[in-house]
């Protein structure tokens, strides 16, 4: 019992050949060659493992408050280095915020990219691979603002 325990164990830690040829089937007992067929067939059930790598992905995110138009560029550059970017836009005029923001969708849409509103004044800009969950949206932005009539 224990020689085909450790047979098992060697017949799994180091696999058989299967080309072996006909002299040596011949020669090997009916009982080990059915103990071979079966750990074959047990190692064929199991499922395939995959290995992953055990370090952290690398996400980087920039928070920015912009005060010019100028600081558009840095938050391409950005966007084209795989850095995600949130950028505050309450230091500047509607028309600036306007201009910027069309810059960095185009810049989205060539990457691949998405824009997400956070706020009225807040935009979230994720490069290709960030999926962004939508659910805490629908909790913190109102999809429609009641208006009382006042007669």
């Amino acid at each position: 019992m224990a020689l085909g325990l450790m047979d098992k164990i060697a017949n799994f830690l180091i696999p058989m050949e299967e080309d072996m040829s006909a002299p040596e089937k011949a020669d090997m007992p009916v009982a080990k060659e059915a103990a071979v067929q079966e750990t074959v067939q047990e190692l064929e059930r199991r499922p395939k493992l995959k290995v992953h790598s055990q370090q952290a992905g690398k996400f980087k995110l920039v928070v920015d408050l912009p005060t010019s138009f100028d600081d558009v560029q840095k938050y391409a550059d950005y966007l084209k280095s795989n850095v995600a970017v949130i950028v505050n836009y309450q230091q500047v005029d509607t028309d600036t915020q306007q201009r910027m923001c069309d810059f960095l969708n185009g810049v989205c849409y060539v990457l691949g990219g998405s824009v997400q509103r956070v706020s009225e004044k807040v935009m979230l800009y994720a490069y290709a691979s960030i999926e962004v969950d939508k659910k805490i949206f629908a909790y913190s932005v109102p999809t429609y603002v009641r208006v009382k009539n006042e007669m």
